[in-house]
């Protein structure tokens, strides 16, 4: 596929040269040339976010579907607000309050502890406390190395915000990847051995495996939780339903989540539009996504037992036990730590795109593991794993 156009100056329509011209969530981009003329190649056809930046400029943003050789119409680039009228801190982020950030986008996996911001001075992080809010902004391009996957992402145009309230995270930009150089064969068999890794039993991964209608061969047990106000005859309805459920728990005092043991096929929760090819995901409750074809990552798993220890020390403090066994929670029996996630639509539908990708990245809310991965695991949409098995 290639994709060709040019970019010009809205007002006096002169050629900008050397606009950066990139597929979003991609490693396909280039700039344009003395005329403002760019080719972009090389990419499978599709649905791209295309992006065209230039400094001093708004951004430029188009969703297209790729399928042949297509001409951009002309891009006309607005000059970007002036100075006065962008937001700016003074001073630089309290150290605390850049490490909640780093904590937060980047993450505290294996992986992201070989991840680092190139320009942490371009960030400003606003805390306020009262509100539970914690807010990341880049009025320039971030620039992230990843020196377990290999990639250096750029993030134009970036946004930040964490909500400790209401345990909520959600950050947009355009992102576009670029494939660092490897030292020698081993770093990059190295890189390839790690991206593989970050793929499989990741969010793209499910979607993909949903969308090819391939859950259980890819590793995924997929089962219905369904949230209810906790009280006692939600809990006798709970333990009446036998072999139905899988458990019963209660994150939160006056909530009770039950987990129904039977998995779901991805036919149960898909939906065909064989013209388009999109793929709508689909389903009344919350999903518990188990991955059962790898072991999680070690800080997970000790993070997982430090919380275990901690809810079992408080339990017995308060002298808990199960109503159905009178067994003392203290002496429950340990369980293997898992790779598992809680999934939730934010609208009807969410669409799959023929490349595995959601149209609306912030049509589902997730929990659980895929919570815990971060930036430190990002891979381009355009990653395909040599192998999933």
């Amino acid at each position: 596929m290639n994709l060709t156009g040019q970019v010009l100056d809205a007002s006096t329509r002169q050629p900008l040269a050397f606009a950066t011209v990139f597929l979003a969530n991609t490693t396909h981009g280039t700039a344009t040339d003395s005329t403002g003329h760019f080719t972009l190649t090389g990419f499978p056809g599709g649905q791209y976010e295309v992006v065209v930046s230039f400094v001093g400029y708004e951004l430029y943003k188009r969703t297209l579907d790729l399928q042949g050789p297509t001409v951009l119409p002309r891009v006309s680039l607005k000059p970007a607000a002036q100075l006065s009228e962008v937001v700016v801190r003074p001073g630089k982020n309290r150290r605390a309050d850049y490490q909640k950030f780093i904590a937060q986008f980047i993450g505290t996996t294996t992986f992201s502890k070989q991840c680092r911001i190139e320009n942490p001075e371009d960030v400003v992080v606003i805390n306020d406390p009262g509100s539970g809010e914690l807010v990341a902004v880049a009025p320039r391009n971030l620039r992230i190395v990843n020196q377990a996957l290999g990639y250096r992402i750029t993030y134009h145009q970036f946004n930040f915000k964490v909500n400790y309230h209401f345990n909520r995270l959600a950050f947009v930009g355009a992102p576009v990847f670029e494939e660092l150089q490897s030292a020698d064969v081993q770093q990059q068999q190295r890189w390839q051995e790690n991206r593989r890794r970050a793929y499989l039993g990741s969010l793209p991964h499910f979607l993909r495996s949903v969308r090819e209608n391939r859950l259980p061969e890819e590793g995924y047990v997929v089962q219905t939780l369904v949230s209810e106000p906790s009280s006692d005859a939600a809990k006798q309805r709970a333990a009446l339903a036998g072999d139905s459920l899988a458990q019963v728990f209660s994150p939160e005092p006056s909530i009770l989540v039950r987990v129904y043991k039977q998995p779901l096929m991805a036919s149960q929760l898909r939906s065909e539009d064989a013209a388009s090819g999109r793929v709508k995901l689909q389903f009344p409750a919350s999903l518990r996504v188990t991955y059962q074809g790898e072991k999680p990552d070690n800080v997970y798993v000790m993070r997982m037992a430090n919380a275990r220890r901690n809810a079992v020390q408080e339990a017995s403090s308060k002298q808990w036990s199960t109503a159905k066994s009178g067994t003392a929670v203290g002496s429950l029996p340990y369980q293997e730590v898992q790779e598992v996630s809680q999934l939730w639509l934010l609208g009807p539908e969410a669409v799959i795109l023929s490349n595995g990708y959601l149209s609306n990245p912030l049509s589902l809310m997730v929990d659980g593991y895929w919570a815990f991965e971060k930036v430190g695991e990002a891979l381009p949409l355009d990653y395909v794993p040599t192998s999933v098995n």
